[in-house]
């Protein structure tokens, strides 16, 4: 996400399974962005899913606690932490676009399932975002996973670029995030290589 820079980025994990329960808290280093990142991000469509993004309450121990609304949160503690969650939504597979850069980018809240029904509609989409990443590094490979009906198409939503070297990707990652597609901020995260060839997206 490119609203500026992150000072703690936390995803929660169960301890058990390793899995991402599907939320996480941020920081930013500037507490001022903290209201612009939640105006832009809250509500915005991932795949078939909608982002929930708000400040997060603090406990008695100065934790993070349970997720509240932005009008109960006391003003002493505004600059806190952000909650984003994804109901249902598990981003094991993913890692922030301030992780190490590999040469595959995710490209998330780009495209909606329905979109990618009509095969004249995809190629269109397939070509106009191969133009754009282009002008960033050579293109390698690139997939947008289309709706099946009747199957859970894992990646649904998402568009992956594979660029020849992680500097291009990285190249891309900085131009791309928080650019609007179709009035969609665009989020943006890198891609761990062998889940990508092995198609688990």
């Amino acid at each position: 996400m490119s609203f500026g820079q992150l000072k703690a980025f936390n995803l929660v994990k169960d301890s058990a399974t390793g899995l991402s329960k599907g939320y996480a808290f941020c920081e930013y280093a500037d507490p001022s962005i903290t209201d612009q990142a939640i105006e832009n991000l809250n509500g915005m469509q991932l795949g078939d899913k909608r982002l929930i993004v708000q400040r997060a309450s603090v406990g008695a121990k100065g934790m993070p606690g349970p997720s509240t609304t932005q009008s109960s949160i006391n003003p002493a503690i505004m600059t806190g932490p952000v909650t984003m969650q994804v109901p249902g939504l598990q981003i094991t597979a993913m890692t922030t676009a301030i992780g190490n850069p590999t040469e595959v980018l995710c490209l998330m809240n780009m495209v909606l399932p329905e979109e990618l029904i009509d095969d004249e509609e995809y190629e269109d989409i397939m070509e106009d975002i191969r133009q754009e990443c282009s002008k960033y590094g050579q293109i390698r490979s690139m997939e947008i996973p289309r709706p099946i009906e009747g199957v859970e198409v894992p990646g649904l939503g998402k568009v992956f670029i594979e660029y020849n070297s992680s500097n291009d990707c990285q190249r891309a990652q900085q131009s791309l995030a928080g650019r609007k597609f179709d009035n969609r901020v665009v989020i943006t995260s890198y891609f761990d290589p062998d889940r990508y060839h092995r198609r688990e997206f």
